[in-house]
């Protein structure tokens, strides 16, 4: 850690999902009705939920309410809803009848909502700890999703991630997940890697041991990295909303953190900062920092503007609107000259520093140049990538498989249709190029004839050439096993891959790729 200011903004955020979910919670548990399952988990055969009523997730985090409007809404932690569903009718009623057939019915038996799930006799509606409402069948299958599932934000003592496991913060902006290639990565809010421990053990998995050290272990059990926390029993591990991944002991103190903050996007009038603190655009890509010489504004890596003033102690909007940055007396180092706004704030979108009048007017800005926009500028046509890409140029999928930008929205929906039709794809994606240097000197070896002709087993392609460091291939598996010819899976992808741009690889059917190399 680096000191008690860390620690100090990271332990209000905890407190602050707790005491929503609370809130809502005390919200939700009223007098129910003789037919109503009010506070409970669930609504069974028969049973009714009128205006004001809901049902609560049995680790009482997620809520379901019947509006006094008559809109059906689902909370979690924040103060809005996650999900809704109508139309606006007061007094409406949640029913799930007899025969299984779950309504939202208005006082004149008009039915203004109900899923799209055939009514079966003895179905149940069930909230989720997860937040996905989920209609379930008398063998408890899922007949009905409402889609709005959300991952826990918190490991706790003893608890494991296994690949394809992942954490969420709250808000859902910030994701920590265990790759099938061993990494484990904590993505920001445009699904870049901000961290991770960089581990390359396929079937890995990170536990938080009892006695407070996070570990990642291989398939054998084998430790490959560790946060050297060891010593602080009862320890939870956290992803925070503000894209920090925090180690706390049982006192709530930090006892470890990624330290990948990423600060709050605006300064109002009356929050001075200091030293030290910054201001990040909201996909975590451009900061700006108060330091000791004054003020430092940087794209990533990049230095795109600077405001000298050594002896820099204060940042503020005062109260007219005026932009400084003050010494330890108070006075003025540096102003960006715009008084006479009063209610001004200090902003940073995607590529800009932005100073904005209370009315919205634009008073003052500084721009990202476009050759540092372009420079890290991630092709967005995958027949414009030609060559080895970086890790920072590559996205992690909602299915937790690392590509290109490019492929990835595509690789998501063809994995989503697949699993939608009984088939559970898995899939390595981007290889680094010392990765492909090391499997070419695993897989391929001269041959005895001719000592100049090189022989590999499988094909293994030359570092430099290989998709996989373009981030445009996959190693498709099934259960932890590549992908057969002949199996449900490989017949499933010759049918289906082409409309997601893939093409396959003969002689290996677990390959595939955007060219088919």
């Amino acid at each position: 850690m680096n000191g008690r200011g860390r620690d100090a903004k990271a332990r209000p955020v905890v407190r602050a999902a707790l005491v929503s979910a609370c809130v809502l919670v005390g919200t939700v548990v009223l007098a129910p009705s003789a037919l109503a399952s009010s506070g409970e988990a669930e609504l069974r055969p028969g049973e009714t939920l009128q205006s004001g009523e809901g049902l609560v997730s049995a680790d009482g985090t997620q809520t379901l309410v019947v509006q006094p409007d008559g809109m059906l809404a689902l909370f979690g932690a924040e103060p809005d809803p996650r999900w809704v569903s109508g139309p606006a009718v007061p007094g409406s009623s949640l029913v799930v009848a007899e025969s299984g057939d779950v309504t939202l019915t208005a006082p004149g038996g008009t039915v203004s909502w109900r899923p799209d799930a055939p009514a079966t006799i003895g179905s149940r509606l069930v909230l989720q700890d997860d937040g996905d409402l989920v209609v379930l069948d008398p063998q408890g299958s899922r007949v009905w999703e409402s889609g709005t599932a959300v991952r826990p934000s918190i490991l706790s003592s003893g608890g494991v991630l296994e690949p394809g496991d992942a954490l969420s913060s709250p808000d859902g902006r910030q994701t920590l997940l265990v790759l099938d290639d061993g990494d484990v990565a904590l993505l920001g809010p445009d699904a870049t890697t901000r961290w991770s421990t960089g581990t390359d053990e396929p079937g890995a998995s990170l536990t938080l041991r009892e006695d407070g050290d996070l570990v990642v272990t291989d398939a054998d059990g084998d430790r490959v990295w560790r946060s050297r926390t060891a010593g602080n029993p009862g320890s939870s591990l956290v992803l925070q909303d503000d894209g920090d991944l925090v180690l706390y002991d049982a006192t709530g103190t930090a006892v470890w953190s990624t330290e990948t903050v990423i600060g709050p996007s605006s300064l109002v009038s009356g929050v001075p900062m200091a030293v030290g603190g910054e201001l990040s655009s909201p996909d975590g890509h451009l900061h700006l920092r108060l330091v000791a010489d004054g003020l430092v504004l940087e794209y990533d890596d990049t230095v795109v503007w600077t405001a000298d003033a050594p002896g820099a102690a204060g940042l503020a909007v005062q109260d007219d609107g005026n932009v400084v940055v003050t010494g330890a007396d108070g006075a003025a180092l540096w102003a960006s000259a715009t008084p006479g706004n009063p209610g001004a704030t200090l902003l940073l979108e995607e590529g800009a520093l932005l100073l904005h009048a209370a009315t919205g007017q634009e008073l003052w800005r500084v721009d990202v140049p476009a050759d540092v926009m372009v420079r890290h500028q991630v092709a967005t046509d995958c027949d414009d990538v030609t060559a080895p890409v970086p890790q920072e140029d590559t996205v992690v999928t909602a299915q937790g498989v690392r590509v290109h930008p490019c492929l990835a929205d595509a690789l998501d929906s063809l994995m989503t249709t697949a699993q939608a039709d009984g088939i559970d794809l898995r899939a390595w994606g981007w290889r680094s190029s010392s990765q492909q240097i090391a499997l070419r000197a695993a897989n391929c070896s001269p041959t005895e004839a001719d000592p100049t002709v090189v022989a590999c087993r499988p094909q293994t392609a030359p570092p430099g050439t290989s998709r996989h460091e373009r981030g445009l291939a996959l190693d498709f598996t099934v259960d932890g096993k590549v992908l057969r010819a002949g199996s449900p899976a490989y017949l499933w992808l010759t049918q289906n891959a082409a409309a997601y741009g893939l093409e396959n690889l003969p002689g290996e059917p677990w390959h595939w790729s955007v060219d088919g190399w």
